[in-house]
């Protein structure tokens, strides 16, 4: 598990939660295999009014993120289900 800090203070836990098999391909390039996503999930300890979020990533991708690609991530991710 990883931390990141927000712009408002805030401190997100960033954690892989599970994979896309890849299976199912996101564009009609028949082509073009589809590759495995990890499923990143953020949540905010420090303010429990905040929804965790989750975004996909390509696959082994969220241990070579700097703390400012997680930033972007974490500020386009949509509240998880």
């Amino acid at each position: 598990m990883r931390w990141v800090t927000d712009d408002a203070g805030r401190r997100w836990s960033v954690e892989r939660v599970g994979r896309t098999s890849g299976m199912i391909p996101t564009k009609k390039d028949k082509r073009v295999f589809p590759e495995p996503s990890d499923i990143i999930r953020f949540e905010c300890p420090s303010d429990e009014t905040e929804p965790a979020r989750e975004i996909t990533v390509r696959a082994g991708l969220v241990e070579q993120l700097a703390e400012s690609e997680l930033k972007a991530l974490l500020n386009v991710a949509p509240r998880a289900p």
